[in-house]
């Protein structure tokens, strides 16, 4: 089965393009639908690079985007313990529920 699917022009250039160099590279010709079905595949085993890809996100962050990042947090003037963020944040061992651990 087959299904139409548009594209931009510059999609289609950039598709004819990796075509080309595919046939020029390996010596066998393959179809636009068979480098397409090619292409959604490894997308697939690929999905986090191809989500990271979208969204935008570049790992490992350039140093101005985690300067940024860094100056988010705010002191709230409470203290906190890493046992006490690491319980609300994952719970106990043995999926007991958080508890507030007291000072």
């Amino acid at each position: 089965m087959s299904t139409s699917v548009k594209i931009s022009g510059e999609c289609k250039r950039l598709l004819d393009t990796l075509q080309a160099r595919l046939i020029i590279t390996t010596g066998k010709k393959i179809s636009q639908q068979k480098l397409l079905d090619t292409l959604v595949r490894l997308s697939v085993e690929k999905e986090d690079e191809l989500l990271d890809l979208i969204a935008g996100v570049q790992l490992p962050l350039p140093p101005e985007e985690f300067e940024k990042l860094m100056e988010i947090p705010t002191d709230w003037g409470v203290k906190t313990r890493e046992e006490e963020i690491d319980v609300h944040l994952y719970g106990r061992k043995g999926g007991k529920p958080a508890e507030t651990i007291a000072s």
